[in-house]
């Protein structure tokens, strides 16, 4: 039995990796990113992670932490370290959640929710700004696509939990 080998690129032409779609997506994350947190940094002492977490409970305030690790997509030791800054930074405060004494709500506070407002005119501004080479409706098309692609992944990745939660209970 010949096994055939596995195509390799030809020598005068290397493989593209910049040609995938994450590696796009990844590359403008990083950058947006990268400015982003220059100017969170120097304006509210905080990077985009933690202004993400701010926004959620601004948003959705007496969520527990589960519920904003879920909504956010932040591992659970590191938003347990982002939570604690940012109730020692006075922005966002806790309490005993009435139903159940092990869990904790997060609210924003005043402050906090004066740094949310801040910071989303500045993250707005810096979208604009990145959106500023491409047409009305190119911007209209990519939010389109970025939804259905979002929406996409979700619905598959809800499908999947569904399916091994179904595989546990056999």
């Amino acid at each position: 039995m010949s096994v055939t080998p596995p195509l390799s690129p030809s020598p005068q032409k290397p493989a593209d990796f910049t040609s995938y779609l994450t590696f796009k997506l990844d590359l403008l994350k990083t950058e947006m990113n990268r400015r982003a947190n220059l100017i969170y940094r120097q304006e509210f002492g905080l990077d985009v992670r933690l202004l993400r977490v701010l926004r959620a409970i601004c948003d959705l305030p007496g969520r527990t932490a589960s519920e904003v690790r879920d909504l956010t997509l932040i591992e659970k030791t590191l938003l347990s370290k982002m939570m604690a800054e940012l109730i020692e930074k006075k922005l966002v405060r806790r309490t005993i959640h009435p139903d159940d004494a092990r869990h904790y709500q997060l609210w924003p506070t005043a402050s906090g929710t004066r740094v949310r407002i801040a910071s989303d005119k500045i993250g707005h501004a810096m979208e604009q700004e990145m959106l500023a080479v491409l047409s009305a409706p190119e911007r209209n098309a990519l939010e389109l696509i970025l939804g259905k692609l979002v929406d996409g992944l979700s619905s598959a990745s809800s499908a999947q939990s569904q399916k091994k939660s179904g595989a546990m209970k056999k």
